[in-house]
């Protein structure tokens, strides 16, 4: 029998080293994103063991329609591996989507309170700010050399290995989250140094010049927007828009790095849009990947050629279509709905478009500024990114929408229990 003391103690710490493997886990997570996968596959399963052992607390998480698309789409894809490789599955990407089921269950098994949601938006704007410091560094004491290296579709160095997609992503996102913390916390210092921040981010995003992180900049801003102005003060809106296409041209035209970009980006269309190809042309390489993905899917509509086995189609396609492409630069097709139609016929294609579309009926969801300021941007980015094909892009990928999903149900129940 356990002693009144004793009970005591085990109720106290018992939580208390579960929330200590929760924090550990998100710190590794955001660590091992900017410098080591081995200490973010660690992250993976602390989150992983955690989840396990709150599994009865979210019972409920697997009977919401839209965690079934989740699940969907992971689980499509060990089953095709699973198909075509038997025993080896384990040794394609398959095993991978299973993350996408993992972070849902996470962040509703953490359930973290109002201070512990500030905390981890902390966490990750001071991660994203040492990240964006870093590449500055390097650009400014090296600013004639990284400008040149535009001419040639490179960017400045950042964190993450380089991922310049992934970094610009994550720090729009924590942009957005700067501003939930602005809205939420009445601390005026703070509300200054996160406005500093946002306008420091925004700089830094344009002198980066990733396409896919300025397309999230600006249609994050759209959204948030649209959705912070009062209703009787919404003509803003279209002066807003106005605001942000000049600026965008502005900084297009004035800003070195992002201007020898652009001049790029019109070398290379001009190129691939007359059927030649160049070495060294980036969005050369993602045109021929749709055209590719185009073909396989023309040819095998219906049932997809399975997800372990599209690398292989690929390959042929280039080999036959464009021999001058090199081995190295074979890609997979350079779209989300693609690689899932490709690869998964017309189900895999589906279950996707559900995933996607499905928030958008589902009023606490849709009505959410935190929810559609992250969602939306990344569901947009699915025509044109493969955020699902790596395991940086997936964990960003799962785990912000989850949150912003949380946010939004965390939301709607205080709405809920205040009426």
């Amino acid at each position: 029998m356990l002693t009144e003391n004793q009970a005591l103690h085990r109720k106290i710490d018992a939580p208390t080293i579960w929330n200590m493997v929760a924090a550990t886990a998100i710190l590794f997570l955001f660590v091992g994103f900017l410098y080591n996968r081995v200490v973010c596959n660690l992250g993976f399963i602390l989150a992983g063991i955690y989840a396990v052992a709150k599994i009865k607390n979210i019972a409920w998480l697997f009977r919401d329609r839209w965690m079934t698309t989740f699940m969907a789409m992971s689980i499509l894809v060990v089953l095709s591996d699973l198909y075509y490789e038997g025993i080896y599955f384990f040794n394609e990407r398959g095993v991978m989507k299973l993350v996408l089921i993992l972070f849902p269950s996470f962040i509703f098994a953490l359930s973290p309170r109002e201070k512990a949601i500030s905390y981890i938006h902390r966490l990750v704007i001071c991660c994203m700010t040492f990240s964006t410091l870093y590449s500055l560094s390097y650009y400014f004491n090296n600013a004639s050399d990284i400008i040149d290296s535009y001419k040639y579709s490179k960017v400045m160095p950042v964190l993450s290995y380089g991922d310049h997609i992934r970094i610009s992503w994550v720090t729009v996102i924590s942009m957005v989250l700067a501003v939930y913390e602005f809205q939420t916390n009445k601390n005026k210092y703070y509300r200054f140094a996160l406005i500093l921040y946002i306008i420091f981010q925004g700089i830094f995003l344009h002198y980066l010049g990733s396409k896919t992180g300025l397309i999230t900049l600006y249609l994050s801003a759209i959204l948030a927007s649209y959705y912070l102005i009062p209703k009787g003060k919404k003509w803003y809106f279209p002066v807003i828009t106005i605001f942000l296409g000049l600026s965008l041209y502005l900084a297009a035209t004035n800003i070195p790095s992002l201007k020898e970009r652009v001049n790029f980006m019109r070398y290379d269309f001009e190129h691939y849009s007359k059927g030649e190809y160049r070495e060294g042309l980036s969005d050369a390489i993602r045109y021929y990947s749709l055209l590719a993905g185009k073909d396989i899917i023309k040819a095998n509509p219906y049932t997809g050629v399975g997800f372990s086995r599209l690398d292989t189609h690929m390959a042929e396609w280039y080999e036959t279509k464009m021999p001058q492409i090199e081995k190295k630069n074979y890609f997979l097709p350079s779209s989300q709905f693609v690689i899932y139609w490709a690869s998964g016929g017309i189900i895999g294609l589906l279950i996707v478009l559900l995933h996607l579309f499905y928030p958008l009926f589902v009023s606490y969801l849709r009505e959410n500024i935190w929810f559609i300021g992250i969602f939306i941007p990344a569901a947009f980015s699915f025509a044109y990114e493969t955020h699902l094909e790596g395991q940086l892009p997936i964990f960003i990928y799962a785990f912000f929408v989850s949150w912003a999903w949380y946010l939004a149900y965390t939301k709607a129940d205080q709405d809920t229990l205040s009426k």
